[in-house]
């Protein structure tokens, strides 16, 4: 008998991920990215590869025209 070892790695939530599962295209997602707009836990991402596993709260946040 002859064993073999296995990956039971379990691959983590993106940043994009959860923009994804939220219901938005990925051209958008990298859009929003790309500007600046997504937060995770207040701080700004710009890297869809940026770890984002749950309760870890992520938001779009458009700034109006007098930045708020």
């Amino acid at each position: 008998m002859t064993t073999t070892a296995t990956s039971t790695a379990v691959a983590q939530l993106t940043v994009l991920d959860r923009l994804l599962s939220s219901g938005i295209t990925q051209d958008r997602a990298l859009n929003h990215l790309a500007d600046g707009w997504v937060r995770v836990d207040g701080a700004v991402v710009t890297d869809p590869n940026q770890p984002a596993e749950r309760p870890a709260q992520v938001e779009i946040r458009i700034l109006g025209p007098a930045g708020s």
